[in-house]
């Protein structure tokens, strides 16, 4: 078999079984509403969770996240993390640049897979110098694996 045959066979191999599944966007009902911290922009708020610890109960991987619903214009840094509380784990961060209320995106996201039964927490920064919280309302497409 000529080399180019096997690099794609391997290819294949590898990314095809890693991206079966079910795709799919959580939660299903109402997004979850983010709200930045009125003091502290650099480090945002308090925790949301995204994901219960036994709602997604097989390996699923972040594709995107959804953000809309934006109280304020300006940058807003998401950051998502997993873990149980009080030892949630940093997995990757994105911002967006919201020039209106009426804003919405789909943000991809390149993260590694989570175990089934993994709390997917995240939270918001906005830098804003007239202070006071900020919201945006995100939700998540996954695909299980």
């Amino acid at each position: 078999m000529p080399g180019s045959m096997m690099l794609a066979r391997r290819i294949k191999d590898a990314v095809i079984p890693a991206t079966t599944g079910t795709m799919a966007v959580h939660p299903t009902g109402d997004s979850i509403v983010l709200t930045s911290s009125a003091t502290d922009a650099a480090l945002g708020a308090a925790f949301h969770e995204v994901v219960a610890a036994s709602a997604i109960t097989s390996e699923f991987r972040i594709t995107s996240v959804v953000v809309h619903g934006f109280a304020r214009a300006g940058r807003h840094d998401i950051f998502v993390y997993t873990g149980a509380a009080s030892s949630e784990v940093l997995q990757g961060s994105f911002c967006v640049a919201a020039g209106a209320t009426t804003d919405g995106f789909v943000v991809p996201v390149s993260m590694s897979n989570f175990p089934a039964n993994t709390r997917v927490i995240m939270k918001v920064a906005h830098q804003d110098p007239s202070g006071g919280t900020k919201n945006c309302t995100v939700a998540i497409n996954y695909v299980t694996v």
